[in-house]
């Protein structure tokens, strides 16, 4: 990169290196923000998961934090049936009736979970809360139980972090972990820091194609 421009190397580690200067967001959990981002299912970037996994692990997190790190990413399937149900429920509304008192238990248990149900989430409940239920416990794992390894708090930074990245930029999900993160202690400054982080991660085109250039310049296929 410094072959190519030493200004945008330079300007690229001021845009990087911006968030832990100057923001709140402790070490260790910039790096498991970071190792969630690198194996989110629209990324995986397995050079990245490594650096930052290793990284994680000098600044003191344990084997079980990494695997609850991906374990909360692996979660964020649940919005493809999200999707769909509120365009059923626009579409097709009253037409899929659901037990009204397994819907308010549903509810109650996602409120523990995320502090509040917002409306994009209303139509995956009243649809089919038996699914619903079964997402819930799925993605509350790394937060409950006996291998449970981050807080509440932790794990809608790092969702967030996942859903707001540039491969996924889903705005449902960024709406749901942001509510969700404030509700369970996080501030508006540490929300907002996450998302700064991770804008850089845009780099990571040059990473890829760089080598390949430099490649072709040398007669490479």
């Amino acid at each position: 990169m410094l072959s190519y421009s030493p200004a945008y190397v330079a300007a690229y580690l001021d845009f990087s290196a911006y968030s832990s200067d100057h923001g709140t967001i402790p070490p260790k959990l910039r790096e498991l923000i970071y190792v969630a981002t690198n194996c989110s299912p629209t990324h995986m970037f397995e050079k990245g998961f490594r650096n930052h996994a290793r990284q994680a692990l000098e600044l003191g997190a344990t084997p079980a934090e990494l695997l609850s790190v991906v374990a909360t990413v692996s979660a964020i399937g649940i919005h493809s049936y999200l999707l769909v149900a509120a365009a059923v429920e626009e579409f097709a509304p009253g037409q899929v009736v659901s037990d009204a008192g397994h819907v308010e238990k549903v509810r109650k248990d996602h409120l523990a979970v995320f502090g509040a149900v917002l409306d994009e989430v209303q139509a995956g409940i009243a649809l089919d809360p038996r699914f619903y239920a079964c997402w819930l416990d799925f993605a509350a794992a790394p937060t409950r139980g006996p291998n449970a390894a981050l807080s509440l708090k932790e794990a809608h930074l790092i969702a967030l972090a996942v859903h707001a990245q540039v491969t996924q930029l889903n705005g449902t999900g960024v709406r749901h972990h942001v509510r969700a993160a404030l509700e369970h202690g996080a501030s508006p400054q540490e929300v907002l820091d996450v998302c700064r982080q991770i804008s850089s991660m845009g780099i990571h085109a040059m990473v890829f194609a760089l080598p390949i250039i430099n490649g072709l310049k040398q007669g490479g296929v």
